[in-house]
């Protein structure tokens, strides 16, 4: 693959990240600049992590995706990140100066993993990995910010980096600029022989998929659903692409006064009739959760922010799939702030919600923050996969 290729250098997080960071936390009172945690002094040791991931069988793999995380509690930075060469290694210089974080791991064709670490300071550590071959269904929702703006490079990068991960089902949001035709071709570059959008006008949402579609419903309803929503089934499941109001009732913009209490409550209702199968609800919420609140600990800005949304969606017994198997505070938005400062100082608008029956078949979740989804979306990308249905 061409990206890959190009990429298959160690990528670490950039020095402009780190000098904002320390512009933001490093300054003392008396006008001296204190270098922070990320500081080393000239002839310190480096730390490295140099990690090796192979298959079950001890084969090498070959641009499996390697992104490192330290802990700065009560949030994690992003210290490396790169594809493995053809020997299935990577190497990453840690900075941060701290013991305990994590990796994950992807590559197309395997599950992936995500791992603790504790790490040596001052001298090379070497973490093995083992990917096991994939018999998972891979989920990606993400709000793309207004059809990548209609740019084709941005489109062609995207196409290209989505085959890391190989998900089988993309839910999108502000897929805007593409027609029904446009949007099917768009699939297509990236594995995706089936496609489908709510609307080819405003803000849509869309499915695209490896297996059919079908049973598919529009849900366009003006002056009730800010955007509308598209459902339908592939791959054995039901999924929904839902988009909320993102303007509160007071907005002067929200002139149809939609609250997406209501707006939810008429999903929920709508995916309450499929029982016989499990059901994925993605989207960008525009909403808040208690779980980001209690993670982050005192100071997090958004912590009385409403829970309306989430909390109905936990009310219909349907789960939120980050913290069903996280523990950490990780945000999806916004991208800005959230790449550029180090710290994670944003929030979760973006969720992948599903149904009770689905409850114990979720054995991997993340929000993919990398230097690609630093650039295609003011949004990350949430991820998950899932047990593949024996029926």
């Amino acid at each position: 693959m061409k990206l890959r290729n190009e990429k298959m250098k160690v990528r670490n997080i950039t020095q402009l990240t780190f000098c904002m960071f320390l512009m933001l936390v490093g300054c003392k009172s008396s006008g001296e600049f204190d270098p922070g945690p990320f500081a080393r002094e000239n002839g310190e040791d480096k730390t490295l992590l140099t990690f090796n991931v192979t298959d079950a069988s001890g084969e090498p793999i070959e641009g499996a995706y390697v992104v490192s995380y330290r802990q700065l509690a009560p949030k994690h930075i992003r210290t490396g990140e790169g594809y493995t060469d053809n020997q299935g290694e990577i190497q990453i210089e840690d900075q941060s100066h701290t013991a305990k974080g994590y990796a994950t791991v992807t590559a197309p064709g395997y599950n992936s993993k995500r791992i603790d670490l504790i790490i040596e300071q001052k001298q090379e550590n070497n973490i093995s990995i083992t990917l096991l071959a994939q018999d998972v269904l891979k989920v990606m929702s993400y709000n793309i910010q207004e059809g990548f703006k209609n740019n084709a490079q941005q489109r062609q990068k995207f196409a290209e980096w989505v085959q890391t991960y190989d998900p089988d089902i993309i839910l999108v949001q502000e897929m805007m600029h593409f027609t029904d035709a446009s949007f099917a071709a768009f699939a297509k570059t990236y594995g995706h022989d089936h496609a489908v959008l709510t609307k080819t006008v405003g803000i849509p949402t869309g499915i695209t998929s490896k297996e059919p579609i079908n049973n598919i419903r529009k849900v366009v309803q003006t002056g009730v659903l800010h955007h509308g929503y598209v459902t339908a089934e592939t791959a054995g499941i039901r999924v929904f692409s839902i988009h909320l109001c993102p303007y509160e009732l007071d907005n002067e913009r929200n002139i149809y006064q939609i609250a997406r209490k209501d707006e939810i409550k008429i999903i929920m209702d709508d995916a309450a009739h499929y029982t016989s199968v499990p059901v994925i609800i993605g989207g960008d919420l525009n909403d808040h959760n208690t779980f980001d609140r209690d993670s982050y600990g005192p100071g997090y800005r958004y912590g009385e922010r409403d829970h309306t949304v989430t909390n109905t969606l936990k009310e219909y017994n349907f789960l939120d799939t980050y913290p069903l198997l996280q523990n950490i505070f990780k945000p999806t938005w916004p991208v800005d702030n959230v790449s550029s400062n180090g710290p994670n100082e944003g929030a979760r608008l973006d969720y992948i919600f599903v149904s009770d029956n689905a409850r114990n078949t979720v054995v991997y979740s993340d929000i993919i923050q990398s230097t690609y989804t630093d650039s295609f979306s003011d949004h990350y990308p949430t991820y998950i996969e899932i047990k593949k249905s024996t029926n």
